[in-house]
Parts: structure tokens; sequence; C-alpha cells
């Protein structure tokens, strides 16, 4: 068993559960915030990498720099997720569906997290990234049948090439130890030794789940600066 957006998944919706548990609804609002904060990191250390190659802070090299490709185990199950171009001018339109995020979700019965994840993630990454981005999160799966993004005079039309640069792609042991300490900061940072303790606890259902192998590749991510491409 190795990292996929099924663990990122289970990662979150365990952090969505104990803050929730323990702080209610400010735990919820805590929750958002840490979503905004790991995004925010992600977003950043991509524009990093662009600005070093010398690459504009648009639609394309936000393309371009993603850190994101399936996973093994996503590609072994041949269920991807699903993209369809809506429009490319003015605004830049797509649809997603399906997607192995929402699967991952709704398989481990935490929809609730989800639907906060999902609302925030990806435009939180996108405004990190470059703050004249207008992308917006229209609808996602939680709340309609396909996930809708616009991205507002994108600059994105049919004759526009864009290629990922594979190089900076990160795999999932990576996103998955960047999720459990972005949240552990946030919980921390809101909510001092309280919000500390939560983490241990997240750590526990984790290697429950997954194994003490699992959780010591997770651990091993303690000193990363995910703030540095």
């Amino acid at each position: 068993m190795g990292f996929s957006e099924k663990t990122q998944v289970f990662l979150i919706a365990a952090w969505y559960k104990e803050l929730v548990s323990a702080f209610g609804e400010r735990g919820r609002r805590a929750f958002v915030l840490a979503v905004k904060h790991y995004a925010r990191q992600r977003g950043e250390r991509m524009a990093q990498r662009a600005v070093r190659d010398g690459q504009e802070l648009n639609y394309a090299s936000y393309c371009a720099y993603c850190e994101w490709s399936p996973s093994e185990e996503t590609l072994a199950s041949g269920v991807l997720c699903g993209t369809r171009v809506c429009s490319t001018a003015p605004d830049y339109v797509y649809e997603v569906s399906p997607c192995v995020w929402f699967n991952a979700f709704v398989e481990q019965n935490a929809r609730e997290a989800g639907q906060l994840y999902c609302r925030y993630l990806d435009e939180a990454i996108a405004r990190a990234f470059s703050s004249s981005l207008q992308f917006y999160t229209v609808e996602t799966q939680h709340c309609a049948d396909r996930c809708v993004f616009c991205i507002r005079d994108a600059g994105f039309g049919p004759g526009t090439v864009v290629r990922q640069r594979t190089e900076y792609v990160k795999g999932f042991d990576y996103h998955c130890a960047h999720t459990f300490y972005a949240f552990a900061g946030t919980a921390a940072g809101v909510f001092g030794p309280e919000g500390e303790a939560l983490a241990a606890r997240v750590l526990e259902a984790f290697e429950a789940e997954y194994g003490e192998e699992m959780r010591r590749r997770l651990a091993a991510f303690a000193g990363e600066n995910f703030d540095r491409a």
C-alpha cells in the first residue's frame, strides 16, 4: 500500500473530525484556515519555481507548474479525473467529473470535510500563485453533479500549449505529509497545546488504518520546509 489521493483524504477527514469534535464551530473555522494555509504554501512554491525560471505568473504557467499528478494507485484503478473544457474566452471554464477526491470523501463518509476542503482549496492555491489570477470554484460535486471552475480573462485559448514541468511534480508521500503538517501547524497556532494534542490523535488514526511503516514515512517529513520550493 502506498500514498495516494485516498491517503490524503483520510488525513483531511481525520483532522476535520478531531478539530470539530474538540472545538465545535471554532474547529470548523480552523479547518478552513488549515486548508487555506496548505493551499498558500503550495501555490507560493509553484510561483517561486515559475519566477526562478523567468516565467510570467499567468494561468498557463499556473498549469505548467502544478505539483500534482495522479498517484500510481489511481492510475492502476483506471478511474481518473475527467475534464471537459466549456469555454476558453473571455473566461476559461472547465468541468470535472468524475473526481478521485470526491469519490474518496464519499467512500470514507467524510462529505462535510470534503465540501469545505474542495470549496476553498483551488481558489486559495491560485491566489497564492498570483493575486491577479481570478480563479473561482463555481460548483463542486458535493453540491452538484460535477465540479465547475472559472478563470476570468485567462488569456488561455485553443492554441495555448501547456507542458507540465514534471520535474516539479511531488509524490503523494510529500502531499500527504504537507497536508498533515499544515493542519498541525494551524491547529497549534489557533488552539495552542490543545491543538498540538490533536496531531498525535490524527497520527494514531493514520497508523491504525495504514500501519506503522506508513506512519514513519509520514513522520520523516517533520523537518521539511513546505514554504520553500
